[in-house]
């Protein structure tokens, strides 16, 4: 017989600890319940309809829930990382713009590039979350009033590249900025790099693309702020499409300019306005006298082809020997497919180049063909052909101006007088 300790540890209740289940989707169990209903037959077909009714009026409710619980996420996740961006730009202008102006911290020039419009960026950020903190009804509003002005990042794109530059050289080029710059990173207000901190702009725009478009995609035509979240969502796009153009500008103009050193004695002239760098790289040219191929470096542009010969294994300052352009308006492409090539014709010239790939092969045949189609095209809007553009080989490059977009009329020789 048990004592009454040892009966009082019998009877002690014993506890089990279950892992938290959660439980299933109501849509999904609507849908499995209606699955049971009509597999067994168990209800007549009256019933069976209600139910079935039913059961899809809490499918439809439990998915409008969701979708409003989702795009009241979306809508507090743009006023929170509003708020965070607006910090980031108040620690860059307290605890970097100012004391670095105040103790004349960097060249003037060095200063406005690093810093670029940091004030008129923040100016407009602050006026927008003001009024995303007037609610989430605002946020469509807002974003649609603002957003047009976002265009004047492309100002803060533009000189992004040359302030990395700095902060990367400032160790070497400026010790004492590069102490300041470490003493203020580490202070707790601070705590990141100013490189971070300055990268928050160039990513800000396309964040409200990322935002914007899945909150419209969950906003119903008949409620009030689908109209303005459409005009936002396109607004902002805009915004970004113009800011990539800028970028993509100022990349292009950098690489001609790298161009243009890269040919010996600097010539000839690439650099004209309105020219854009299309592609670039080497191809093999087969001779036409012996078949044998030889590598070039070809530049393609929006209005020229320029032939190289390569006086170094890598491109760099003075390594391009330029031995033609073509001007592409008057140029015809002919793919030679059985040799992997294709031949460029630009009235009595022609040449034969190709790719030791033969899908890059292909991709410089349809960026030539691309751009011959848009000069062709442009040249509809225009009253007269120009008929003065003609292919430039070597020997005649010096006697022209305006290489490839009109060599234009000959420069006139000029007496040279030599000194003793």
């Amino acid at each position: 017989m048990l004592t009454p300790e040892a009966e009082n540890k019998a009877l002690r209740p014993c506890f089990v600890l279950l892992e938290p289940i959660t439980p299933k989707n109501a849509v999904d169990f609507s849908g499995e319940l209606k699955k049971v209903i009509n597999e067994r037959n168990i209800l007549t077909t009256k019933t069976r309809k209600r139910v079935t009714e039913a059961l899809e009026e809490i499918q439809c409710e439990t998915e409008e829930d969701n979708r409003k619980t989702k795009k009241q996420n979306i809508l507090a996740e743009i006023l929170d990382s509003e708020e965070n961006y607006v910090r980031q730009l108040e620690v860059i202008m307290e605890f970097f713009i100012k004391p670095t102006k105040e103790r004349e911290l960097l060249k003037p020039r060095d200063y406005d590039t690093l810093f670029s419009n940091i004030h008129s960026i923040y100016k407009i950020n602050k006026e927008l979350l003001v009024e995303l903190r007037k609610g989430p009804g605002n946020v469509a509003k807002a974003f649609s009033n603002i957003a047009p002005f976002f265009k004047c990042y492309s100002f803060y794109a533009f000189e992004f590249k040359k302030s990395l530059d700095i902060l990367q050289n400032c160790h070497k080029d400026n010790p004492k900025f590069a102490k300041f710059l470490e003493m203020q990173e580490s202070r707790p207000e601070v705590q990141s790099k100013l490189s971070a901190l300055l990268i928050a702009p160039i990513q800000r725009v396309p964040r409200y693309k990322l935002l914007l478009k899945p909150l419209f995609n969950l906003t119903s035509p008949s409620e009030e702020d689908y109209n303005s979240l459409l005009d936002s969502l396109t607004k902002v796009e805009d915004a970004a499409d113009h800011i990539n153009k800028i970028i993509q500008e100022r990349e292009n103009m950098q690489r001609l300019i790298e161009l243009q050193r890269c040919l010996q004695s600097g010539e000839p002239n690439v650099i004209t306005p309105g020219r854009n760098l299309i592609k670039e790289g080497a191809l093999m040219r087969i001779s036409p006298k012996d078949g044998h191929s030889h590598k070039m470096h070809v530049v393609l542009t929006n209005d020229i082809v320029m032939f190289c010969k390569m006086k170094k294994d890598e491109v760099k300052v003075n390594s391009l020997k330029c031995s033609g352009i073509y001007p592409l308006i008057k140029c015809k492409v002919q793919e030679v497919l059985d040799k992997g090539a294709f031949k460029l014709i630009c009235q009595n010239e022609e040449i034969v180049l190709y790719h030791e790939s033969l899908s890059e092969t292909l991709k410089w045949i349809e960026e030539i063909k691309t751009v011959i189609q848009t000069l062709l095209n442009d040249r509809k809007t225009l009253r007269k052909e120009n008929t003065i553009k003609r292919p430039v080989k070597r020997k005649d490059l010096n006697e022209y101006n305006e290489i490839g977009l009109s060599p234009g009329k000959k420069l006139r020789k000029k007496k040279i007088a030599f000194v003793s």
